[in-house]
């Protein structure tokens, strides 16, 4: 891989030991990979939970801050597993706090903006179209390349942080403009669509799309940026993929020939039969919850107040809680404008700077988890300690509230 003079420079310890070791990372894995150059980002964003670092994970930030590194460029981070605030209402033990808060610790050494969210395109980070960034957050790296038209990769924990500390990335993968035309295309046809419709399409699409990017026609013109969030959040977490070519949403897709480039390409219809093959290999059990988690990836204010009408005059079973996650921004604007505590009210708790998929639900006593989130259900599930449940929000609501 072709490296510059001021790379160079960084790479033989010229502007100290935290970029040197950053660069070290970068060529490495830009000659696996085979990238031609690193080239500069305009934002990076980065993970600090230690649910999926570890001991590890803690050593690396450490090694970098104490080396003296800064982020060369705005730096954003996913959520932390445990509320920053309220943890120990939460039930998280001591010791495991005590790891997250030097993850936090290290990461605000770094010079990193504390949003402590998956959904930063929503509410503090925002490229515009064509600009390259390198960003670590599964859902938010679809949401990048198919929403707001910028260009990343699905960025390694590591190798964010050496992004994140000389504001460049290896050009490889989805920065290259002939490795983002779809080479597979789905259309919806299952007639109407709930809520958990749209996640269930986006795990069949990462089920069956392979390491091939995506088209999906078919979706209703009122569509909104919430639903195409977890669509792509779902699609993620069930497969490699890091684009889909929403067509008459996504730039350059307003028709599918647009997208492929007129080429032809397979064509996969998703049917009612579909979806609910998804419903039933994403539910383990039928098993009564002790948690109901929502907001993976994170609720926008929109979908919090949403949520507060579907509440309105109804209270939480007793021996069931309901956790609703979301961004700090969009949790302070809850506050102010009084869905915080309509939600409230019911008996559900709001949380902000984490997310159920990456909380110790195991250390914080929960065994049987019911979401309609199919990345949360798919994510916990393949590690074994919690039985998950897969239903809509209006069945959840319904078997858990009066």
């Amino acid at each position: 891989m072709h490296l510059d003079a001021s790379q160079e420079k960084m790479l033989r310890g010229k502007e100290g030991a935290a970029r040197q070791l950053a660069m070290e990372i970068l060529t490495k894995v830009g000659d696996a990979v085979g990238a031609d150059s690193l080239v500069p980002i305009v934002s990076a964003h980065v993970l600090a939970h230690y649910s999926s670092l570890h001991d590890a994970g803690i050593e690396m930030l450490e090694r970098f801050a104490n080396a003296g590194g800064k982020f060369a460029v705005p730096t954003t981070v996913d959520p932390a597993s445990m509320d920053l605030e309220k943890w120990k209402s939460f039930g998280i033990p001591e010791d495991y706090a005590e790891k997250q808060f030097r993850l936090c610790r290290a990461y605000d050494k770094l010079g990193g903006i504390p949003c402590w969210t998956c959904a930063q395109y929503q509410v503090c980070n925002f490229p515009k179209p064509g600009e390259n960034v390198a960003w670590a957050e599964s859902s938010s790296v679809v949401f990048a390349n198919s929403l707001i038209g910028c260009k990343t990769n699905k960025i390694t924990a590591g190798m964010d942080m050496a992004c994140a500390i000389t504001g460049l990335t290896p050009r490889f993968g989805m920065l290259l403009d002939e490795n983002r035309v779809p080479k597979i295309s789905f259309k919806v046809a299952a007639g109407a669509l709930t809520d958990l419709d749209y996640r269930s399409i986006g795990f069949f699409i990462g089920k069956h799309a392979g390491s091939r990017v995506p088209a999906l026609e078919g979706l209703p013109p009122s569509v909104t940026s919430d639903e195409l969030k977890h669509l792509g959040a779902a699609a993620a977490a069930a497969g490699p993929v890091t684009m889909i070519h929403f067509v008459g949403v996504t730039r350059g897709a307003d028709s599918l020939a647009e997208a492929t480039r007129r080429e032809t390409v397979e064509s996969v219809d998703v049917t009612r039969s579909d979806l609910q093959k998804v419903e039933g290999d994403l539910n383990q059990t039928d098993e009564l919850p002790d948690l109901v988690a929502l907001g993976v990836p994170h609720l926008s204010v929109s979908e919090l107040g949403n949520l507060a009408e579907m509440l309105k005059g109804r209270k939480v079973d007793r021996k069931v809680k309901m956790y609703v996650y979301t961004s700090s921004q969009a949790y302070d604007m809850a506050i102010r404008s009084g869905i915080a505590g309509d939600i409230e009210s019911s008996g559900a708790r709001l949380t902000h700077t984490t997310d159920a998929e990456i909380s110790p639900l195991k250390k914080m006593g929960f065994n049987v988890v019911l979401t309609n989130s199919a990345k949360m259900a798919e994510i916990v599930s393949s590690e074994g300690e919690i039985k998950m449940r897969y239903a809509s929000l209006k069945e959840i609501i319904e078997e858990v509230t009066r």
